[in-house]
């Protein structure tokens, strides 16, 4: 485990942590995927909601995944939500918990999980989420799937995890594993954990395959951790200039030009959610060595600040108490 990522593993945090000046711009973080990728946000959410000049999007989606046979629509949905975000942002993406399974292409022909034809095509839908995002120019961190209890369970997280990694290589993504990571002594599943007061803290879920809100922020520091790592997103590029010898113009008086933009200041899109609603998550009681909201790297556009409100969005659904196998 590299310095950068034991940073953001649980410390006990100052009695008052001090405020940063906000960024002068927002930024967007977009989550994607399915009741894993869930989790992540609402442990984002904890950590960034004291970050008013953040807008964190929640576009997972419990039942997700890119075998389900309503993969169509959920594409459909996702092109136009990134098409919504606009240019620029990050983006956080998780996927696997209902993969498992054979699946059909967009002719209905069937493939066995696993087999190459599954493979294709698991891999293709990989990598139209990947290119669209970058087409978009949206930094963009993958995050693996855990060490899973079940031992068949977590060779089928062990495979694909291998599918995501590749892929996200292949589109300049960031790939974030978690397999090495919240394993006991023998390196097998670990159920709980203990804290830096020597306080022991459920992490998984009762399934095997989720973890708590304890282990969501757990992650969303790993998280956040690599997005810093990754920098800005990616800036949108610059209008092609106009020919050297362009035609004369016609004889009406024009309006000015507008002044440009510099070059490092983020485009800021309308915010589709301006306000916490009335149903996002109510904090619980954490443990008092969970760390507190890190702060983004410091640079034009990056969530630096801490102040009074907040502005991350939600789409009000239920947020993590899944049923196992509804995930």
């Amino acid at each position: 485990m590299t310095a950068a990522i034991a940073r953001a593993e649980p410390v006990a945090p100052p009695a008052a942590i001090p405020q940063t000046p906000a960024t002068p711009a927002g930024v967007t973080i977009s989550v994607y995927g399915d009741s894993l990728a869930d989790g992540v946000w609402s442990g984002l959410y904890e950590r960034l909601k004291s970050q008013p000049q953040t807008r964190l999007m929640r576009h997972s989606q419990l039942g997700a995944g890119l075998t389900r046979p309503d993969y169509a629509s959920w594409q459909a949905e996702t092109a136009r939500q990134i098409d919504e975000a606009g240019e620029g942002g990050y983006a956080v993406i998780m996927f696997g918990a209902n993969d498992m399974q054979g699946v059909r292409d967009e002719n209905r022909k069937g493939y066995l999980f696993k087999s190459p034809g599954w493979t294709n095509v698991y891999t293709q839908r990989i990598d139209w989420l990947l290119q669209t995002l970058k087409e978009h120019h949206v930094t963009t961190v993958w995050v693996g799937l855990p060490v899973m209890r079940k031992p068949e369970t977590n060779d089928d997280a062990k495979f694909m995890t291998g599918l995501y990694e590749t892929e996200a290589g292949k589109y300049g993504a960031v790939f974030l594993p978690l397999y090495q990571d919240y394993l006991d002594a023998d390196g097998n599943f670990m159920a709980r954990v203990d804290d830096s007061r020597q306080k022991s803290q459920q992490l998984r879920s009762d399934d095997g395959i989720h973890f708590t809100g304890y282990g969501y922020q757990l992650v969303a520091g790993k998280v956040l951790t690599r997005l810093q790592l990754a920098g800005a997103p990616a800036a949108k590029p610059a209008v092609k200039a106009a020919s050297a010898t362009p035609p004369a113009p016609a004889p009406v008086a024009s309006a000015p030009a507008p002044a440009p933009v510099p070059a490092n200041v983020p485009a800021v899109t309308p915010a589709a959610v301006t306000s916490t609603p009335s149903d996002a998550p109510i904090a619980k009681p954490m443990p008092a060595d969970l760390p507190a909201s890190q702060p983004m790297s410091q640079q034009p556009g990056a969530a630096t600040g801490a102040a009074a409100g907040s502005s991350i969005g939600s789409r009000g659904r239920v947020l993590m108490a899944t049923p196992a196998r509804q995930l």
